[in-house]
Formats: structure tokens, sequence, C-alpha cells
């Protein structure tokens, strides 16, 4: 009974932080390419953190492109890694 409950926990605890990844890695592109989108999707993920009581993340969408470009590249990596091994795992 509780391990299904702990596999959809971390499905959907590894579901977010890979959505969260991917938009932070599409924000870096966006400030790269100097886009009109960059502002509303920094918006969207202030909110985003925000609405899960993680607003001390905000800092980390307004910092400069050289550092959040290290720091998004790597999330993700981490978090593909992550979610790849759940499934080997769950496999």
């Amino acid at each position: 009974m509780l391990e299904p409950i702990l596999i959809g926990l971390s499905a959907v605890l590894w579901g977010l932080l890979w959505s969260y990844a991917t938009l932070l890695v599409v924000l870096v592109n966006f400030k790269e390419q100097d886009s009109v989108y960059a502002y509303p999707l920094q918006a969207v993920l202030d909110r985003f953190v925000e609405s899960l009581g993680l607003g001390w993340l905000k800092d980390l969408h307004a910092m400069q492109l050289q550092p959040l470009r290290r720091i998004s590249y790597a999330l993700f990596g981490v978090v593909a890694l992550g979610v790849a091994f759940m499934l080997w795992v769950l496999g």
C-alpha cells in the first residue's frame, strides 16, 4: 500500500523538478537572444516558485546570464539523470 504512494509522490516531484529545469533553460535561451518573451517567462517562473512556497528561488531568475546558464544546465542535467535513474529502478 505504501509503495505505490511513494512511487506516485516521487514521480510528481521529479516531474515538477524537470518542468522547472526545462523552463529555466528556456529562460536562459530567451535571455541570450534578447527575446521579448524573456520577461514574461521570468514572471511565470517567479509565480511558479511562489505557488510552491519557494520564493527564495526568485533571486535565481534575476541573475546575470553566465551564472544562470551554468546553474540551469547543471540542474537540468542532474534532474534528467535522476528521472532516468528513477525509471531504471522502477523498470
